[in-house]
């Protein structure tokens, strides 16, 4: 195991600091090297930014056969049973077929979302069937996304399961209150309030890491997405791992850092974590796609990941409820 006691020195995101953190990883990378194997072959097979990884996926192993029984729970829902859903209940028949068409990829994160499963859930197109409630609250936005030839829009709809946003929001205030330049003091449905506002972080395409928590992901790794996403050519980078450490780390430190006004404990832990990256059994290698995360892990979140198998179960067995009535 790599000693990371050294990263406890770096608290202030000078340019100083960033060196030392530089140093740390050129001191230890024969250390980091012997427990990386075949990384840097897998991250070069990397081809696109959607994920970290195109193969060698990791999926939870909650019993045997539960991957095909929950992939053909989704499809019985949809098919059979969206007026038992209250975010469907309500839609006429051709409005449920429209709907079922837009939502093609999004078909397990929805259901396992109107279960309960995830706190919210981004669907593509504008979804004007899907109304606001007293449990759930709707986000629009439009995206401009920049190609070689020309620019186009793309919108997306964000539903959001208001008690369990706000519990998320309450696990990671602090990411969300300095994100946001909130008072550190807002209370939970303050800060709520200002998520869903016309100020929203989730109609930009700049705050990954909010949006990534806001969806259930594992808040280390949507922190590591949002730095990754801001490095030039990042697919290439990450070709080279202990480049892309070094990368990763001045990211963190430098003086527009979206995590400058973050305290020295906040800042170690994430240093930490990007040291990690590439260690340990399963690097870069987790997909919980069949249950309805499109999840961008670059490090183990142990604990993060029990508490979305425990989500996932939950969510597959209000689903077996309903199709047994």
């Amino acid at each position: 195991m790599v000693n990371i006691n050294p990263l406890l020195k770096y608290g202030q995101n000078t340019l100083a600091r960033c060196r030392q953190a530089e140093n740390f990883i050129s001191r230890y990378s024969d250390t980091i090297n012997d427990g990386l194997g075949t990384t840097n072959d897998i991250v070069s097979n990397i081809s696109n930014g959607r994920n970290f990884v195109q193969f060698m996926r990791h999926r939870p192993v909650i019993a045997q056969g539960f991957e095909t029984n929950y992939q053909n729970t989704v499809d019985t829902i949809l098919d059979k049973h969206l007026d038992k859903l209250e975010l469907t209940q309500n839609l006429t028949d051709d409005e449920k077929e429209t709907f079922l068409i837009n939502l093609d990829k999004d078909r397990n994160a929805f259901v396992t979302f109107a279960l309960d499963g995830k706190p919210s859930v981004v669907l593509c197109g504008q979804n004007d069937f899907i109304k606001p409630s007293g449990k759930y609250d709707i986000v629009k936005r439009e995206l401009n996304i920049p190609l070689k030839s020309k620019t186009i829009k793309i919108n997306n709809t964000f539903i959001l399961n208001k008690e369990m946003v706000k519990q998320t929001i309450e696990t990671n205030k602090e990411l969300f209150t300095k994100r946001m330049n909130l008072n550190p003091n807002s209370d939970i449905d303050k800060i709520y309030e200002t998520l869903i506002s016309d100020k929203s972080p989730l109609k930009e395409n700049e705050a990954h890491d909010l949006i990534g928590v806001v969806l259930g992901y594992s808040p280390k790794n949507s922190i590591l997405f949002q730095l990754d996403s801001s490095i030039p050519n990042n697919i290439d980078a990450r070709k080279n791992l202990n480049s892309y450490k070094k990368i990763m780390m001045q990211k963190l430190y430098e003086k527009d850092s979206p995590y400058k006004n973050f305290d020295d404990s906040f800042k170690e832990s994430i240093a930490r974590d990007i040291v990690n990256i590439g260690n340990g059994e399963k690097p870069f290698n987790t997909d919980y796609r069949t249950y309805g995360y499109t999840c961008r892990n670059i490090v183990t979140d142990e604990t993060h990941t029990q508490n979305l198998i425990k989500n996932i179960t939950n969510s597959y067995k209000k689903a077996q409820r309903i199709i047994n009535e």
